[in-house]
């Protein structure tokens, strides 16, 4: 599966986060396997699952942060 994501957001030094990404309780990590599978995480357990499933070459890791004003969904990197 090709993914054309458009419009999300990429970490940047002015948008890193000051916390950790799997152990923000009020933060979704989503998964999108290249074999069109999907699954996601809301609890730590969950998000461990999510990263641990996670091939960085081939799949689309998705973070939802949900801010004060609005949602911001960001791709996430085999780093990130």
């Amino acid at each position: 599966m090709t993914f054309k994501p458009k419009n999300f957001r990429h970490i940047t030094e002015e948008s890193k986060p000051t916390f950790k990404i799997r152990t923000a309780d009020n933060t979704t990590l989503i998964l999108i396997k290249s074999s069109g599978d999907a699954q996601y995480g809301r609890t730590r357990s969950d998000k461990d699952v999510c990263i641990a499933n996670f091939d960085a070459d081939l799949d689309l890791l998705l973070w939802a942060w949900v801010g004060q004003h609005r949602t911001d969904i960001f791709i996430l990197t085999g780093e990130e």
